[in-house]
């Protein structure tokens, strides 16, 4: 099933290199190298590796410029590249090899005990040692260009079949506001979130600050030695970061315009202790799903200024709807960015994407009088307490808007008589304190009495799946210890 596409396939993946030669097109942190433009795309070009058109190839590493080299080197000879996340276990990367049917698997040393499958495995190598340079492949419409395994919020992790067109459709719309950039990257590059933004730099003759994985100093450090202009994360890294008070007093960060925060909505108090310690930085929130892509939101066209906790106004190359209700509901999108479908999945192919190219987001959304959306929360995570629908991310919204709480995280834990309930796991402000039956108020005082936790655990810092969202799964897991215990 090909999706609708409003754009030509003008873009091969792997030769999104638009900058000066001589400007510094990347900046490994792992070990501190830098490459311009031109050498960068000399190691594309002549990377020790060849790829038959269509063929399917493994990458299972950390951040780092021989990762992005193979990765850019299999799409640009017509191949399709198959990021692999280094948090799975290896049943689930055998998995993965299997469904995806991989002729071979590029490996971090240190990865390979990980990997049981029989196939070719070589490691992550950036020497560009073949004498003669390969051709850049022309996709046609469609044409994948790479897989990205998801799980969504439950299952085997489906793979999601993108082709080189969809991604341009997004990536030649974004690219604008980044321009000759210098940007930070820590996310993963198996994951939508860091590989857009890789795109977006390079596409806009920009600069690639490049980690192997988030520590909040590390982060820190790099934006004040390298001068970075815009950086993009999830709340939780800010949240770490904002505790490093005293390195932040040493480090000159003015050199950020821009902050784009995806993955879930930051909160009011958040932003306003963000805004203190990136003083010069435009924040907004992002929003994005790996079968649909990004930059559904921004600017509303009358010039009407975004409101803080809004991912924005729909742009006008997306057709949107809510499901299930005229403000609010379940967001469906149509969009050029569209997934190809999910590999060896036409039936859930069917149930996430019409014929019509109508994606089910499966995520609630609210609309206001203006246009604009908020992020309400998964569908999926809706829980029943005696007889309540409670969408956790609605309690999270409102617990949030106290300057007391940086960080919410609601779960359901069982309960005898209301099936369920709801408990907390909260992120206190640096500098604030906050009592458990303070956060039981708030709640109760802005939200009916069945939505109010009934349990408040206070974390240092909210834990993160692999996609660096917040690991719902592991809080539900403790709460359900934590209640266990409790009732003994």
């Amino acid at each position: 099933m090909n999706p609708p596409s409003l754009n030509p396939p003008t873009k091969n993946l792997g030769s999104l290199l638009d900058g000066d030669p001589n400007r510094v097109a990347l900046i490994d942190l792992t070990d501190g190298a830098q490459y311009t433009y031109a050498e960068l795309d000399h190691l594309i070009s002549s990377a020790d590796i060849s790829v038959a058109s269509g063929e399917r190839i493994g990458l299972l590493g950390s951040n780092s410029a021989a990762f992005m080299v193979t990765f850019s080197a299999i799409m640009r000879q017509g191949g399709v590249a198959v990021p692999i996340n280094t948090k799975f276990p290896a049943d689930t990367i055998s998995h993965v090899i299997k469904d995806a049917e991989l002729s071979s698997l590029w490996c971090d040393a240190e990865l390979h005990p990980n990997v049981s499958a029989d196939i070719p495995i070589r490691e992550f190598t950036i020497s560009g040692s073949n004498t003669s340079q390969s051709t850049t492949v022309v996709p046609g419409v469609g044409q994948p260009g790479l897989v990205l395994y998801t799980s969504g919020s439950t299952g085997t992790p489906k793979g999601v079949l993108l082709s080189h067109d969809s991604q341009w459709a997004m990536v030649s719309r974004m690219k604008g506001p980044v321009e000759g950039a210098t940007g930070i990257i820590a996310a993963p590059l198996y994951h939508m979130n860091g590989l857009l933004f890789f795109w977006m730099l390079l596409a806009a003759g920009g600069t690639v600050v490049l980690m192997p994985r988030f520590s909040a100093a590390d982060y820190l450090q790099a934006i004040n030695d390298h001068q970075v202009n815009i950086i993009t994360g999830v709340p939780t890294m800010l949240s770490l970061m904002l505790k490093e008070q005293k390195l932040i007093n040493e480090l000159d960060l003015d050199s950020v315009a821009a902050i784009s925060v995806g993955s879930a909505p930051l909160s009011e108090t958040l932003i306003e202790q963000v805004r203190g310690v990136f003083r010069k930085a435009r924040i907004a929130n992002g929003y994005g799903t790996t079968e649909a892509g990004a930059g559904m939101f921004g600017a509303h066209p009358d010039g009407i200024p975004v409101p803080p906790l809004s991912l924005g106004h729909p742009q006008s190359h997306v057709e949107i709807r809510l499901v299930g209700g005229a403000s609010e509901g379940v967001l469906e999108v149509r969009t050029p960015a569209a997934m190809n479908g999910y590999l060896n999945l036409p039936a859930k192919t069917a149930e996430k994407m019409d014929d019509e190219g109508w994606i089910n987001t499966g995520d609630i959304m609210r609309r206001d009088e203006d246009g604009f959306f908020y992020f309400v929360g998964r569908d999926d995570d809706m829980f029943n307490c005696g007889g309540e629908n409670i969408y956790p991310g609605e309690v999270e919204r409102i617990l949030e808007t106290d300057a007391r709480i940086a960080e919410s995280c609601v779960v359901p834990v069982a309960d005898e008589t209301k099936g369920q309930k709801p408990v907390a796991f909260i992120v206190v402000a640096v500098g604030a304190t906050v009592t458990e039956q303070e956060i039981k108020d708030i709640a109760l005082a802005k939200a009916p009495a069945y939505m109010h936790p009934r349990a408040v655990y206070f974390v240092e810092s909210m834990p993160l799946a692999g996609t660096n969202k917040i690991d719902r799964k592991v809080l539900a897991t403790l709460a359900a210890e934590r209640a266990s215990s409790n009732s003994k």
